[in-house]
């Protein structure tokens, strides 16, 4: 047989392994959506048995997010502070605490990642708060979810509060809040917990499946005998934890929102979330 017709032959049996191999893995995958699928519509049922019904709205689909270490970059921290409060000068007071001063306002700002702004001047627009907070969140470097988290404005003196949930390309980071305060449209403190400005190492984790998840809410509804008949969402998020140092940690956590209050259940440890 000559090397043409050789290299041919290895060509087939190589085609031929792929096709088989390939087909091995199709099916494999088809089996474990198969049982995947059967074990939420397990729980799904077991579940009710207990009275807590679950949305048709609700996606059950499997998710998954890397966890991430992140830190404070204070260059860029006095970067995004001074979009906010103009040109500013920086105090130190202890405890990697930084204070900056500018022709706006002034903030402070944490390694935790906590910061309070104070503003007697805003150059955003008092007509419409909502969009204001929102661009200053995105001064500030933050992502924010589509929903703010709780919106209280009168209309007529557009007095009030506004909160924002803080995103990391859009996964929600459920503990990173931002609280804007209001007087007559015009932002005057700005109080939360922001996302530290860099990910400095992103890793894969295994993490709880949905069937395991809802067992697991299941066990703390029952557990804290908590009044609940119906779960009308299950998301994938992360928690923040920071240290005063500057450097932290975001988790995927699942959220469970219910008629009974959301449930936060660490999507690596199972345990719950306490989320203030």
């Amino acid at each position: 047989m000559d090397s043409v017709k050789v290299k041919n032959l290895i060509i087939l049996i190589l085609l031929a392994v792929n096709i088989v191999l390939l087909s091995v893995f199709i099916a494999d995958t088809a089996r474990e959506r198969d049982l995947s699928g059967g074990a939420v519509e397990g729980v799904v049922a077991l579940l009710e048995e207990n009275g807590i019904a679950v949305s048709q709205r609700a996606e059950l689909s499997e998710r998954s997010l890397p966890a991430l270490s992140v830190s404070r970059d204070t260059e860029l921290e006095r970067t995004l502070a001074a979009a906010v409060l103009g040109e500013v000068s920086v105090s130190d007071l202890g405890g990697n605490i930084l204070r900056y001063s500018g022709e706006y306002g002034m903030a402070n700002f944490r390694g935790t990642g906590g910061f309070e702004i104070v503003l007697h001047e805003s150059r955003y627009d008092p007509e419409r708060p909502l969009e204001s907070a929102r661009s200053l969140a995105a001064d500030l470097g933050l992502e924010t979810m589509r929903e703010p988290g709780r919106t209280d404005i009168d209309p007529d003196t557009l007095e009030g509060t506004i909160e924002l949930i803080c995103a990391l390309e859009d996964s929600a980071v459920v503990n990173c809040r931002l609280s804007f305060t209001f007087a007559a449209g015009r932002i005057v403190t700005v109080i939360g917990t922001r996302v530290l400005d860099n990910v400095v190492l992103s890793q894969e984790v295994r993490l709880l499946d949905v069937p395991t998840v809802l067992l697991r809410f299941l066990g703390l509804v029952q557990e804290g005998g908590h009044v609940c008949s119906e779960i009308s969402s299950l998301e994938l998020c992360y928690i923040m934890t920071a240290s005063a140092a500057g450097e932290g940690e975001l988790t995927p956590v699942w959220q469970i929102a219910t008629d009974a209050g959301d449930f936060y259940i660490n999507a690596v440890s199972g345990q719950e979330e306490s989320i203030t």
